[in-house]
C-alpha cells in the first residue's frame, strides 16, 4: 500500500468526483482510478460507488477514510521528525540547488527566515520556465524547481511524463487601484475596461510576456511606466491621479500589505475576469526520483510558513 494512494483516496472523498480529485492532485483520471482500484484489490473491498453524479464512499470506504487520514498525518509527522534529526547532524548537512522562476522567488522572499535558510544551505538560482522544467525532469532528488504555472503552460507540465507538480498557492493577475477610482465596486475586471487607462507594468520579461498574452485582443494603449520593483508599481498608483492602475497579482498584493514598509494604504486589488489570469505556484518534482531529506525539509518549511501566516489569503483564494 502506497502513501500516495491514500492521499489520492482522501482527495477523492473530499472532491466527490474523479475529475475534481484528479485535477486537484495533478494526475490523470486514469492514474487516480488505478490507485483506487489497487486499494480495493489489496483490501478486498469495494471502496467507492460510481455514478453520473460523482462518487460515494461505501461503508468500507468510510472506514478506510478515517484511518487513511490518521496514517497520512502520522506519516507526515514521522517524516518531519526524521528530517529534523537528520538536519541536526552536521556531517549529513548536504546542500541543495533551488531553481526558481522570477515570480516564485517573490513568494519565497516573503519569509526572511526562509530566505536565510536558503542562503545558508542552498544555491538559489532564478531561471526561465523551460529550464526549470528541465531541471525537475533530470533531478536526482537533491534539488528543487519552484515556479509559477499559468494557463498557457499547465498542459506542458501535465503532459511531461518525467515531472510531478505540487501547487501550494493560487494567485490571480489583475490591477491595483486607489480609493476614488472608477474601478471601485468591481468584483472582476474586464480587459476592455482598462485597456485605455494609464497603467504601470512589471518590466520583467516573463511578466511582460504574460501581460501581452492576456491583452492580445485588447492591447493596453496608455502604458506610463514599466518597472521590476513592486514598490515602484504601488508608488505609481498611490501618487498618480485616480485613473492610474498597476498590473499586479493577488498574492503579491497580499504580501505587500503584510510589509509595513510597502506603500499600500488606500490601495486595492481586483483580479481580471478571464480564467487565463490564474496562476499556480508550487514545486515541480522528478517523477522517477525520491527527494532528499534536505529538499523535503525546504518544501515543508515554506508550506508551514504559508499555512501559518497567510490563512486569510487562502480563504479568499482557496487552492482548489
Amino acid at each position: 500500500m502506497h502513501i500516495e494512494s491514500l492521499r489520492y483516496f482522501i482527495e477523492l472523498a473530499r472532491a466527490g468526483s474523479f475529475y475534481g480529485a484528479a485535477k486537484n492532485t495533478f494526475i490523470s483520471q486514469q492514474g487516480l482510478n488505478k490507485a483506487v482500484s489497487s486499494l480495493e484489490s489489496e483490501l478486498g473491498y469495494k471502496l467507492v460507488e460510481r455514478s453520473h453524479r460523482g462518487v460515494r464512499l461505501t461503508g468500507e470506504g468510510e472506514v478506510l477514510l478515517r484511518y487513511a487520514r490518521r496514517i497520512v498525518d502520522s506519516y507526515d509527522l514521522m517524516t518531519e521528525s526524521l528530517v529534523s534529526m537528520h538536519l541536526e547532524s552536521p556531517e549529513r548537512d548536504e546542500p541543495i540547488n533551488l531553481h526558481v522562476s522570477y515570480y516564485a522567488a517573490q513568494t519565497a522572499a516573503a519569509n526572511t527566515s526562509y530566505v536565510g535558510m536558503l542562503a545558508e544551505r542552498s544555491s538559489y538560482i532564478e531561471e526561465p520556465f523551460n529550464k526549470l522544467v528541465a531541471h525537475a525532469a533530470n533531478s536526482d532528488g537533491t534539488d528543487l524547481s519552484y515556479l509559477d504555472v499559468h494557463a498557457h503552460s499547465i498542459d506542458e507540465v501535465l503532459a511531461n511524463p518525467n515531472v510531478l507538480f505540487e501547487p501550494i498557492v493560487k494567485t490571480r493577475y489583475g490591477f491595483v487601484w486607489k480609493e476614488g477610482s472608477k474601478l471601485a465596486g468591481e468584483q472582476m475586471l474586464h480587459r476592455e475596461t482598462i485597456a485605455k487607462m494609464p497603467v504601470a507594468l512589471n518590466a520583467f520579461r516573463e511578466m511582460r510576456q504574460l501581460a501581452e498574452r492576456l491583452f492580445r485582443d485588447h492591447p493596453m494603449e496608455n502604458v506610463r511606466m514599466e518597472a521590476t520593483s513592486p514598490r515602484m508599481l504601488l508608488e505609481y498608483v498611490r501618487t498618480s491621479d485616480y485613473d492610474a492602475i498597476a498590473a499586479f497579482d493577488s498574492f503579491g498584493f497580499f504580501l505587500s500589505q503584510q510589509d509595513d514598509d510597502m506603500p499600500t494604504d488606500g490601495l486595492h486589488f481586483t483580479p481580471l475576469s478571464t480564467p487565463e489570469s490564474i496562476a499556480l505556484v508550487g514545486f515541480l518534482y522528478p517523477r522517477h526520483a525520491k527527494l532528499s531529506l534536505r529538499a523535503r525539509h525546504t518544501v515543508s518549511v515554506l508550506k508551514h510558513f504559508l499555512a501559518d501566516n497567510c490563512a486569510d489569503y487562502f480563504i479568499s483564494y482557496p487552492l482548489d
